[in-house]
């Protein structure tokens, strides 16, 4: 589950805030690249990081060249961990911005918040008032959401008319789960469907995440439902069929800017909510492909997505 809640970790923080300060050292890392803007020196440098997961580090890249054509130097840091590490980085002030997504960071903040995290009408406002003693907030999140999703087969689909998550309960029995290890432990995976839908799979078998071996399973039929990731193109690139959470049981996940209030300017938040309001689920699925299947480097596919926008 790789946007698992986890407690917070001091040693990860230090060796974030080592890496940020040393950034200025290291120019021509692409991965600790510092942008510079054609703008004059009054403007601030913005320090934008990422997890270690590659769509974060692709919409990293895309902030950073929003905020260099507004005319601001960047210092970016991708890579910098788990979301346990980059959270309390932008709180110490390490960081200015991050990507994040809204449902799960709220619950990584206030784990409690389990039923705002569901929609964005609650998400959102309960987000900025948790974020409000680390000094941030979150911006206009994207219409791009990714998050845990289960699939199945076009032919398994068919055969039991399957649409929906609640579509499976007169049938689960008969089939099998496959997700990752913790899925039978993790709150939105076999728990939560559980929990929520009634469903109780025939049996449960551990693939990777969201990889090769989950995508092989469901295609060979070891497995009949499989847990994927809504936005990183597997499903669309193999057919598979995505069943509609249509009781909720996953937070909403949609692509965010997390912002330090004292770099969260008009100017800066014009810049961000430009690109918020073009990234859409099926253009972070074609930019995670690049990505991921042709291995495109992140600032690569950012910088040409961005400019194909015009903005």
């Amino acid at each position: 589950m790789r946007r698992t809640p986890t407690l917070l970790a001091v040693s990860a923080l230090s060796l974030i805030v080592a890496a940020c300060g040393s950034a200025a050292n290291h120019p021509s890392a692409s991965a600790n690249r510092t942008v510079t803007a054609h703008a004059s020196g009054s403007s601030p440098t913005i320090t934008i990081g990422s997890t270690n997961f590659p769509e974060q580090a692709i919409v990293a890249n895309l902030y950073a060249d929003a905020l260099r054509q507004a005319g601001y130097k960047v210092n970016l840091r991708t890579g910098l961990g788990t979301r346990k590490a980059v959270e309390p980085a932008l709180a110490a002030g390490a960081l200015d911005l991050y990507p994040d997504y809204a449902g799960s960071l709220l619950i990584f903040l206030e784990p409690k918040d389990t039923a705002q995290a569901t929609r964005l009408s609650t998400d959102l406002p309960a987000l900025r008032k948790a974020l409000a003693p680390h000094q941030a907030t979150v911006l206009t999140p994207a219409p791009a959401i990714d998050t845990n999703v289960f699939a199945v087969t076009k032919a398994t689909a068919a055969k039991y008319h399957l649409s929906t998550l609640s579509s499976l309960e007169p049938v689960a029995h008969e089939l099998v789960l496959g997700g990752p290890p913790e899925c039978p432990t993790y709150a939105y995976c076999l728990p939560g469907l559980e929990r929520v839908y009634g469903l109780h799979f025939k049996s449960f078998v551990a693939t990777d995440e969201a990889g090769p071996i989950t995508i092989a399973d469901l295609e060979n039929g070891k497995v009949q439902v499989a847990e994927l990731f809504s936005s990183d193109g597997s499903i669309v690139r193999n057919g598979f069929v995505q069943l509609t959470d249509n009781k909720h049981l996953q937070p909403a996940d949609h692509v965010i800017p997390v912002i330090r209030n004292s770099v969260k300017t008009p100017k800066v938040v014009k810049a961000l909510d430009q690109v918020s309001a073009k990234l859409t689920t099926a253009q972070l699925e074609h930019l995670n492909i690049q990505v991921n299947v042709d291995h495109l480097d992140p600032s690569v596919v950012a910088a040409a997505w961005f400019k194909a926008q015009r903005l």
